[in-house]
Formats: C-alpha cells, sequence, structure tokens
C-alpha cells in the first residue's frame, strides 16, 4: 500500500541556505543598522525585496515535494516551474540516513537522505526535511520492523578513535573557514586576532628554535585540538545495530546521525590503523556505502577502535561472506627483498642530509630552523622505514571467492575484503628491477564511489598471472 509523505516546513530554510553569506546576513546587518542609526539605504530595500522573492519561491518548492512509497519503489517528487520525478527501486538503496542538529530537534525534524550508487558523488542524491514521525514510518517501509542488536561502544574507545584519525590540516579545514565568515558577519579581523594571540604567546616560550617554529607548533596544536572536538562529538554515543542482513550506526552528539545500509551494499571493509593507533594497539573497522556520511567519499566507521582479536571477531560475525579465500601471495622472506623495500627511505635519508648541510652553510643565519625541520622530516622518513619493513613482513595478497590484501596505504597499515566481483581493475607493474628478479606490483582497485584500492609490492609475478586466471578466467 502506498503512503504519501511531505516535507517540513523547515526545509524553506535549507532552500535559502546558498544564499545565507550573500544575501541574508547582509540583511540582518543592514536591519541592524537602521535599529542602532535610524537610516536604510537603497541597498537594504533591494535586499529585502530578493530575500522576500527567495523566500516565496523557497516556500512554493518546499510545498510541492512528495514523497511517496510503494512496495518495491520509491518516488520523489520536487519542483514548480521545472518539475521532477525521481523513480527508486527499493533493492537499489545503498543507504538511508537521518541527521538531526539542535535546530531541527526544537521543531521535531530530521534531515533525510537517500541514496544509490548512480548519484552524484560528493552529495546525497536526495536530502530534504521530514518530521520525525514521518522519518521513523518512511524507515520502517524501506527496510521493514525488525528488532537489532545493540552493540555500544565506550567513551573511551570513541576518544581513542577521535584522538588517533584527527589532524591538523583537518582541523584548519574546519576552523578556518568559521573563523572568516564569523569576522566577516561581526566586522571583525578574528583570524588576526587570533594570530596575534598566539605571536605573543610563542614569544614567552623559551626554546632553541626560533619563536616562528614556536607559532607554528601552536598553530598545529590549536588545529589539531579542533580536529579532535569534532571528531569526538560527531562519534560520541555511538552504537552499532545490526540484523541478519542490515547494519544501522548512531552517533553524534548535538548533531545526530542515524545511517542504514544492506550488507550486500557494502563495497569492501577496511581495518587499518594510524601512527597513532599504533601507539595505543588498536585498530578501526570500516565499511565502504555509497552515499554514508556529508559526502560519498566517506567510509562508515562500524567499530571505532579495538585491538587486533576483537576486531577480527567482530569480522567473522558481521561478515562472514567476506571471509579470504584462495592462495597466499607475498613477497619472498629474504635481505634482498627487504632491501628493496627499504630503497626508497634510505634514499631519502641520503638526500636530506646533503641537503640539510648544504643549506646550512649557505643559509647560516637560519641554523636553528634548518635543524628543526631536519629532525622532524627525519622523523618522518625513519616511520616510512619502518612501514616498509612492516610490508615486507606482512603484505600479502589472496584472490579466491574474495579478494583479501593487506600492505601500507600512505601511512596507515590496511586489510581490504571484498567480493571478486567488487573488484573493478586489477594492475600489474613492473619497472626495471622487477624484470630480472620476476615480481611485480600489484594495485587492486574496488569498484566503489571512494574509489578504494591498495597495492602489494614485490610479489612474485608468475604466481601472480596464476591467481588471476583462476579467480576471474582470464589469462594475463
Amino acid at each position: 500500500m502506498k503512503r504519501e509523505f511531505r516535507a517540513h516546513p523547515i526545509m524553506i530554510v535549507n532552500l535559502i541556505k546558498p544564499f545565507l553569506f550573500v544575501l541574508v546576513f547582509p540583511l540582518l546587518k543592514g536591519v541592524i543598522q537602521y535599529f542602532t542609526k535610524g537610516e536604510i539605504t537603497g541597498v537594504l530595500t533591494l535586499e529585502l525585496i530578493a530575500f522576500a522573492v527567495i523566500t516565496l519561491f523557497a516556500a512554493l518548492r518546499c510545498s510541492s515535494f512528495r514523497l511517496i512509497c510503494g512496495e518495491s519503489t520509491v518516488t520523489i517528487k520536487i519542483g514548480i516551474i521545472l518539475r521532477s520525478k525521481s523513480v527508486i527501486s527499493i533493492s537499489k538503496l545503498s543507504s538511508v540516513q537521518t541527521v538531526q542538529n539542535p535546530a531541527d530537534a526544537v521543531f521535531r525534524a530530521v534531515t533525510y537522505r537517500i541514496n544509490t550508487e548512480a548519484g552524484p558523488k560528493g552529495s546525497a542524491d536526495f536530502e530534504f526535511k521530514l518530521s520525525l514521525k514521518d522519518s521513523r514510518e518512511v524507515s520502517r517501509r524501506l527496510f521493514g520492523d525488525k528488532n537489532p542488536t545493540a552493540v555500544k561502544f565506550s567513551v573511551f574507545k570513541v576518544a581513542v578513535m577521535a584522538a588517533t584519525t584527527s589532524s591538523a590540516v583537518t582541523g584548519m579545514i574546519i576552523g578556518v573557514p568559521i573563523i572568516n565568515k564569523a569576522g566577516k558577519l561581526l566586522g571583525l579581523a578574528l583570524d588576526k586576532m587570533l594570530y596575534d594571540e598566539i605571536n605573543n604567546v610563542s614569544e614567552k616560550v623559551v626554546t632553541y628554535f626560533p619563536p616562528i617554529v614556536n607559532t607554528i607548533t601552536l598553530i598545529f596544536l590549536l588545529a589539531y585540538a579542533v580536529s579532535f572536538f569534532y571528531s569526538l562529538f560527531k562519534y560520541i554515543n555511538f552504537k552499532l545495530y545490526l540484523e541478519k542482513d542490515k547494519l544501522e550506526v548512531r552517533s553524534g552528539f548535538f548533531v545526530r546521525s542515524r545511517t542504514s545500509f544492506k550488507k550486500e551494499s557494502v563495497k569492501d571493509v577496511i581495518i587499518d590503523q594510524t601512527p597513532l593507533m599504533r601507539l595505543f594497539k588498536r585498530y578501526a573497522m570500516k565499511v565502504s556505502v555509497g552515499g554514508y556520511g556529508n559526502s560519498k567519499s566517506e567510509s562508515a566507521v562500524i567499530v571505532p577502535s579495538g585491538r587486533r582479536g576483537e576486531i577480527k571477531r567482530q569480522f567473522s560475525i558481521y561478515f562472514p561472506f567476506l571471509e579470504p579465500d584462495g592462495k597466499l601471495l607475498h613477497a619472498k622472506r629474504d635481505n634482498r627483498t627487504k632491501n628493496r623495500f627499504l630503497y626508497f627511505p634510505k634514499l631519502y635519508f641520503i638526500i636530506l642530509l646533503v641537503l640539510s648541510t648544504v643549506l646550512s652553510l649557505i643559509f647560516k643565519s637560519f641554523n636553528r630552523l634548518i635543524l628543526f625541520l631536519t629532525v622532524v622530516i627525519c622523523c618522518v622518513i625513519f616511520y616510512y622505514a619502518y612501514l616498509c619493513i612492516f610490508e615486507f613482513r606482512f603484505g600479502k595478497l589472496k584472490m579466491g571467492k574474495n579478494v583479501y590484501a593487506q600492505t601500507v596505504k600512505g601511512f596507515n597499515t590496511c586489510e581490504l575484503y571484498c567480493p571478486r566481483e567488487n573488484v573493478g581493475q586489477i594492475k600489474l607493474i613492473r619497472n626495471i628491477p622487477d624484470i630480472p628478479r620476476k615480481t611485480c606490483k600489484v594495485v587492486v582497485s574496488v569498484c566503489s564511489e571512494s574509489a578504494d584500492s591498495i597495492k602489494v609490492r614485490h610479489l612474485n609475478y608468475e604466481e601472480v598471472k596464476k591467481s588471476i586466471a583462476e579467480c576471474y578466467g582470464v589469462e594475463v
């Protein structure tokens, strides 16, 4: 039996959101000036008219929205002049997500996102506002009404994941636009004020290195703190709800999100470990699902952190159909192969020593800064060498009913599991040293919106070709 749902009126705010900084905020600023100075300008009058027109169109567009849930399809209608109608098979849905921020909670509304594998990359296929009651009914119609098993994770595990996956770069990406926009709204140079305050603090810290180093360090620490608290509040209250053929992830403190997806929509499963996670001996388990999160390149976190044995047990319970099989392939365990893995770390280390020595002789006034940068880069190279040793010892590949690979990706250690039919490309790469040693580098790319790929080095070329022929029936 079909059921029709309408958008929540708060969707009007979402429709005028693109005009906030170019229209609404200048309008508010003009209104404040009118009440404080008693003056009104022609620009403000035009903005009032434009704001009224845009709000009217947003209200009409909101009232035209229809979501129709049938037995096997979902129909979405929206538009005033240019009307659109989309019909989606429920079996083709990859994920459904509901997000409720504090403003939504006041009006008993949620942001509802419906995603498929065929939609635009980087955003939800369909995003709209529904009342909380209607969203629950829509979810029940799409996924059924069952009693899932809840798996809870402690605040400590979530905090470990937030601390080990946060970065200063992420903090800057989050914080800098907020500071700039807030400064423009208030008419203040907040970025300059903050930078001056950081300089004042850094000048009071006495170290061997020059003041600029202290300033940069403080900026990175502040950016990391922003990233940490963002991740913590995003994933706090993390819960996983299990059903036979479905998973549901719930998390958030101020902004609460709930994402449901079928296990068959999972393109691959990744167990990874960041550099900081290695200190805590923790791992995280993620899956690639179309439309998960705010963008389609975001991975769904299934287990925020856990020890290796715990993660492996949970993987066997959640995804028993992805257990690896096939012949195990790995690099030779001899000193000659080990030196091949360490070739680039050694080369980079020699280049660094030569370059830092030359720069110190040329720019003697910057010796302390050069020393600091040399130490930092040296630490990065040493960690890279450590990862190369890890890749030499544990790098492996299996190809059978499922494809399994363990190696290093960036600065993380990584394990990937996926059905062989989800593999979009297997690339064999051979450079000049590979030819006499009869080895190759194998790059496995998964057919997912996040384009997950993994690389295993120095495998036997003939064994790889044989495994591909047995797995896919294709001669290489």
